[in-house]
C-alpha cells in the first residue's frame, strides 16, 4: 500500500463514526483507533423520600424499597485538565477559512525535533505549499503545509497537542482576502 493511500485511509477513518479499523493482507497491516471523549459526571440529585409514618399500621402500608441517597453512592470522576488556551481570542471568533488546519489526526509539532527551530514563528510570512508543522499519526510523520499565504498571527495549539481532522493549529493573515 503506498504512502498516499495510507494517509486518504487515515483521513476516511477519522472522517466516519468508526472507532477502530484493521485492515491486513499477506503484505500489509494497518491498525486505526480513534480516542474515546471523556466526560465528567455531574451528580444528580436523589429525589426526596417521603419519611415513613412511625404509628401507621403495618397493613397499610407498601412495603418501602430502600433508596441510596447521594451520601451512600461512591462516585468517582476522574479529573479532567482544562485546556489552556494558546491565544486571547475565542475559538469561536477565528475564521477557519483563514487558519491552517490540521490534514490527519495526531500530536502537533511545530519543529522537526526539540533542538530545531520551528518551521514558522508568529509574523512570518508563509506561503502556499509551505511546511509549518508536522503532525505524528500512526508512528509516522506527515507535514502540515499552508493551503493559502499570509502572516502568522497566532498558533492555536501548543507544540505537542493532541489534534483532530480539520483543527485550526495556526491563524494567518491572509495576503489576499479574495484567495477565501
Amino acid at each position: 500500500m503506498e504512502l498516499d493511500q495510507i494517509y486518504q485511509l487515515m483521513d476516511k477513518f477519522e472522517q466516519s463514526s468508526l472507532t477502530s479499523f484493521e485492515y491486513r493482507d499477506k503484505d500489509f497491516e494497518i491498525q486505526l483507533g480513534k480516542k474515546a471523549q471523556a466526560y465528567a459526571a455531574t451528580p444528580v440529585p436523589a429525589p426526596a423520600q417521603p419519611a415513613p409514618i412511625p404509628n401507621a399500621p403495618a397493613a397499610s402500608q407498601a412495603p418501602v424499597t430502600p433508596q441510596p441517597t447521594m451520601a451512600s453512592v461512591a462516585t468517582t470522576v476522574a479529573p479532567t485538565a482544562a485546556p489552556t488556551p494558546v491565544s486571547a481570542a475565542p475559538l469561536d471568533e477565528i475564521d477557519p477559512k483563514q487558519c491552517v488546519t490540521a490534514p490527519v489526526v495526531g500530536i502537533y509539532y511545530q519543529a522537526h525535533s526539540s533542538e530545531e527551530p520551528p518551521y514558522v514563528t508568529v509574523g512570518d510570512h508563509v506561503s502556499v505549499g509551505q511546511q509549518v508543522g508536522l503532525i505524528q499519526a500512526m508512528q509516522m510523520m506527515r507535514p502540515v503545509v499552508a493551503k493559502q499565504s499570509g502572516q502568522v498571527k497566532q498558533f492555536l495549539v501548543k507544540n505537542g497537542d493532541d489534534v483532530n481532522f480539520g483543527q485550526p493549529l495556526i491563524e494567518l493573515v491572509p495576503d489576499n482576502l479574495g484567495e477565501l
